[in-house]
């Protein structure tokens, strides 16, 4: 007599937490990424550091892994290089794209050479002097996220305050000029081997700008999705966030912001390679306008990779 046995799931590790300023929003995203998949796959979520010696311990046991961080020591390359070390496959871009997407400077460069339009850009050490105030700019940390150390700068004094502010949360900061214009975002997945750009979102922030009280907050901000732009904007910006994923080597998804300016030129103003996946994040939403859901895109990656 025969007897059918069901295959064993896979077992998936969700690497989450990390100790860089956006840590909260990572193990946000890594509930709301076990919620959908855990019908579809075994999983374990694991937080880092803390688990670091649970999850090396139980490594031989574990399929592949969902690096699920935000900002320094998980989006810039360092966990993916740990997970190539121990020969554990996981998702999302590589250790080369993770740490150029987490580099403001180095995306910038990169993406002039393939044309894509950015802004001009002062980069900031904190061991620099301090740079005359020179109009209405923007301060970021080079190497943050979620909009953590952010300013936008109109006279000497919120310039002052900016670069003081930058440098609590990074020794890097970039000053770029201020673009007055409306804030887009577009997530790029791989779908089938091909990078399908998901629908244009349009963020109306109720802040200067959107930063990160408006990103988890939907009383602060309106997301529009599909963005309220005609067929042609909406078609470029796609355009411009698939240029943007490929030419740093992105891989299963990405989410690149812009500002369209006054006169409608778009300008692409940085990349995420592990957007963030939360209830509340664009990316789901992006998602679910497009009729897909996490999990299918989710099983999709997985099974391409463990059918390797």
């Amino acid at each position: 007599m025969l007897v059918h046995t069901r295959p064993m799931q896979p077992i998936l590790a969700i690497l989450t937490g990390g100790t860089s300023s956006e840590r909260d929003v990572a193990l946000q995203s890594a509930m709301f990424v076990e919620e959908q998949l855990h019908t579809i796959f075994a999983i374990r979520v694991y937080d880092f550091p803390k688990d670091i010696e649970r999850f090396l311990h139980e490594r031989s046991t574990i399929d592949l892994a969902i690096p699920l961080f935000h900002g320094v020591g998980g989006e810039d390359g360092t966990i993916q290089g740990f997970l190539k070390t121990l020969h554990i496959p996981f998702l999302f871009s590589d250790v080369e794209a993770q740490a150029i997407g987490m580099n403001k400077a180095l995306t910038k460069e990169i993406l002039q050479k393939q044309n894509i339009p950015v802004a001009s850009s002062l980069i900031l050490f904190s061991s620099d002097r301090t740079p005359a105030y020179q109009g209405s700019c923007v301060i970021k940390p080079l190497d943050g996220g979620s909009s953590i150390g952010v300013t936008i700068a109109h006279t000497e004094e919120q310039f002052k305050k900016g670069l003081e502010e930058g440098f609590r949360w990074s020794k890097r900061l970039m000053i770029e000029p201020y673009i007055k214009g409306r804030e887009f975002t577009v997530a790029v997945i791989e779908e089938a081997q091909k990078l399908i750009a998901l629908p244009v979102i349009e963020i109306r922030s109720k802040h200067a700008f959107f930063d990160l009280e408006s990103k988890y907050d939907p009383t602060l901000v309106e997301e529009l999705c599909p963005a309220p732009i005609d067929e042609e904007l909406a078609s470029q910006l796609k355009r411009l966030a698939i240029d943007t994923h490929r030419a740093i080597g992105a891989k299963h998804l990405s989410r690149t912001d812009f500002i369209v300016d006054i006169e409608g030129k778009p300008w692409a103003l940085e990349i995420n390679t592990i957007p963030g996946q939360t209830k509340n994040s664009l990316l789901p939403k992006a998602i679910l306008i497009s009729g897909r859901t996490l999990g299918a895109i989710y099983k999709g990656w997985v099974e391409d990779l463990l059918n390797r």
